[in-house]
């Protein structure tokens, strides 16, 4: 008989960590799945912009014109680029947050069952 109360603080200490870990595989999917519609959002302006500034630039002989095509079209990059680092900074942290969670030590009946079980 003791033998079975001994297994339960492990089993419930286990079966915590599976639910944490799901959540946080959950949470950490769901972040992935943002950012690869945000880099596609992001492909597709980049696209977009590579067109217009080849429309542009082919639909002018003025070389005057030309230049304030391809100058505009630098500093979108330039914008879209720093938006897009900082993206970039943003989700990574995030995503190490939420990996984060995974290995962080709850408190309450959890840490009272893992200790039981050490």
């Amino acid at each position: 008989m003791t033998e079975r109360n001994d297994a339960r603080p492990v089993s419930d200490a286990i079966q915590s960590y599976a639910r944490r870990a799901m959540t946080v595989q959950s949470e950490f999917s769901e972040k992935l799945i943002e950012a690869n519609r945000y880099w596609f959002e992001q492909i597709q302006v980049e696209s977009n912009e590579a067109w217009e500034l080849f429309r542009r630039f082919n639909s002018t002989a003025s070389v005057a014109e030309k230049v304030t095509a391809l100058q505009d079209w630098a500093k979108g990059v330039t914008a879209r680029s720093a938006s897009d680092a900082t993206y970039a900074i943003e989700t990574a942290r995030s995503l190490g947050t939420i990996e984060l969670n995974l290995f962080a030590r709850k408190t309450g009946s959890v840490d009272e069952a893992t200790q039981k079980a050490a």
